[in-house]
């Protein structure tokens, strides 16, 4: 079967920054898979030629070679709606977006774009209502997960307490600043921390180096800068540009402090690592608390988890290996594409069906 995959593969468009979420999760996932072709699209190419050549570009490729799908994990505004609807109806080949960020970006981002693509995925199972209440029929629902080719457990002996891994932000920080002021030795990697980013090999190590791992799902206010700007301001590939829906950026900004669950805790647990996560909705349905993972809802029960496990050595083990079981056996981005192609009809192609 062969896909075309549309997606940024630096992050943010920094090659300074490394490969992006997208391209280790998504892109390496179907270029693993058996029975599978992948071409890549990435965006990178926009601000070489222009939004429009590049559309003209992918066009020519799919008319030319009729991929069994074309796969596009969302960011901006790259693709083009007129070009989306010749690929589906012109041409008959199928079109799959990964919508990102549903539980705010659907209001001003995602149904603008759902319409024009054969199928839509999202992991908000709120989101799932919103788009039936718009008229939407080609929705699924999925979930963050992990490729296990590339984060998999490291032989290294646990040399740190506890460890954050994820861009700094100041609702993070305070929780760091915090965990600090109890006497909590935390080391906090990743873009804007002292330590900085790490590449993806590192992050592994730190992973299986820190007895205990931290998920920290804590939401900026609506009234901070960075969320405020949003009201008038959206990316447009790799730079900002003034946007004048205000009705739909106020509804989107509302919902942006939702905690959601993301895919750090996958990645985490594919790493047999042992985590402590910040609640999000509909955590418990992919791993049992105090069994899998460790949750916790305020800043308090984070110091009091942080305290009881740190000296328990065989309790944290214990919790490790249930959730990488549970992980190889449910949460892999093979198990989420197969899913997608069971979907779609074209799952046969893909030499598997998921029941």
């Amino acid at each position: 079967m062969k896909v075309f995959y549309l997606g940024l593969q630096k992050e943010n468009y920094d090659p300074k920054r490394g490969f992006s979420f997208e391209y280790h999760n998504f892109y390496l996932t179907l270029a693993h898979m058996a029975q599978i072709t992948v071409k890549e699209f990435p965006y990178e190419r926009i601000p070489q030629v222009g939004r429009l050549r590049f559309n003209e570009e992918l066009a020519e490729s799919v008319k030319r070679e009729r991929p069994d799908l074309v796969f596009a994990f969302m960011y901006t505004d790259e693709l083009l709606p007129e070009t989306l609807d010749y690929i589906r109806k012109d041409l008959s080949v199928p079109t799959v977006a990964w919508f990102a960020d549903d539980y705010w970006r659907f209001w001003n981002y995602s149904r603008r774009y759902a319409r024009h693509f054969s199928h839509v995925v999202t992991t908000s199972r709120e989101a799932i209502e919103w788009y039936k209440r718009y008229g939407f029929s080609n929705i699924i629902l999925s979930q963050w997960a992990c490729n296990t080719t590339t984060y998999a457990p490291r032989a290294l002996p646990q040399d740190l307490d506890v460890s954050f891994v994820g861009q700094r932000k100041s609702a993070r920080a305070k929780v760091i600043t915090h965990l600090n002021a109890q006497g909590i030795d935390v080391h906090a990697f990743g873009f804007g921390w002292p330590n900085g980013k790490i590449s993806q090999e590192n992050m592994m190590g730190i992973f299986s180096r820190s007895k205990i791992n931290l998920n920290l799902n804590v939401r900026p206010s609506i009234f901070s800068p960075s969320v405020m700007a949003r009201l008038f301001l959206r990316k447009s590939a790799d730079r900002l540009v003034p946007d004048f829906h205000f009705i739909q950026n106020i509804e989107a900004v509302a919902h942006y402090p939702v905690l959601h669950t993301h895919a750090r805790p996958f990645e985490l647990a594919g790493c047999k690592a042992f985590v402590i996560s910040g609640h999000s909705e509909g955590i418990e349905e992919y791993y049992k608390d105090g069994e899998e993972m460790v949750f916790y809802r305020t800043s308090e029960e984070l110091v009091e988890k942080i305290r009881f496990y740190l000296p328990r050595e065989e309790k944290r083990k214990k919790i490790a290996e249930a959730a990488y079981a549970r992980t190889l056996r449910e949460h892999t981005y093979e198990a989420r594409f197969q899913n997608i192609f069971r979907h779609i009809g074209i799952a046969e192609r893909a030499g598997r069906i998921v029941k």
